[in-house]
């Protein structure tokens, strides 16, 4: 039920086909390409291109990572239309969003009806396209905390909105161990890290007994879900290696 990926802005520097190479090398199962710099919002032929590079490598589309801002645009239905293109393109079952530009506990009424209309629409474009939106799951959104989270996607009221999650690392292992067991329910894919709360970065071997922690409940769940590193000590591709067999360990 668990599979083992990794974030392709792990490795911005690659071109498509070595970000591939080091996770089949890595012994992973897919990749969230990343809409920055390896599948553009709106490039369909590079679309095409990483699709053929994914499929050639034995390998998944496990999302499309865009840096789309739910709230922060015009019109929704013509901003969200690349993304939406790209991803179908792709071959990617979800796409990764963000609730907004503003920490939930700065956010009026107002902004959060914004942001919530705005996921609304694009979750509408995307299930006609049998797509999921999720949110990430980050600081300056909504969805900055476990709380506000769950709330922003019980408003939006939409079958084919989740969230990512991620640890953070500022909080007691309690604190996340809570705060992933109130976003399970919504939950679709996991980023996986070990850092200190300065963003210091560590070998996932580090920290392998506090995931082991997390994958356990996530196991529970019996559903899909993808995990999938980034923020890899030294941005190392033989770092990515090291840590994919220790997350690989953990999902057995």
């Amino acid at each position: 039920m668990l599979k083992s990926g990794l974030v392709s802005v792990s490795f911005r520097g690659l071109a498509p086909e070595e970000v591939a190479k080091v996770a089949v090398a890595s012994q992973l199962e897919g990749i969230e390409w990343g809409g920055d710099v390896h599948v553009p919002p709106g490039d369909l032929e590079r679309a095409k291109q990483v699709r053929a590079i994914t499929e050639r490598a034995g390998l998944k589309t496990f999302a499309y990572g865009s840096y789309y801002r739910a709230g922060e645009n015009e019109n929704p239905k013509q901003d969200f239309l690349p993304y939406l293109q790209a991803a179908e393109v792709l071959g990617a079952p979800s796409i990764r969003v963000w609730a907004g530009t503003k920490w939930s506990w700065r956010a009026d009424e107002s902004y959060v009806k914004r942001v919530v209309e705005d996921t609304k629409i694009i979750c509408d474009m995307a299930k006609e396209r049998h797509m999921k939106i999720c949110y990430e799951y980050h600081g300056w959104t909504l969805t900055d905390n476990r709380f506000s989270a769950v709330d922003t996607v019980k408003l939006a009221e939409r079958d084919n909105l989740y969230l990512y999650w991620q640890p953070n690392f500022t909080l007691t292992e309690e604190e996340n161990r809570l705060a992933l067991k109130m976003v399970l329910p919504y939950l679709d894919h996991v980023h996986v890290f070990y850092w200190d709360a300065n963003e210091a970065r560590f070998p996932l071997s580090q920290g392998q007994t506090l995931w082991k922690s997390f994958i356990d409940m996530i196991k529970k769940d019996g559903k899909n879900h993808g995990l999938m590193l980034e923020f890899l000590k030294d941005d190392s591709t033989q770092q990515c290696i090291n840590d994919a067999l220790t997350l690989n360990s953990l999902l057995i």
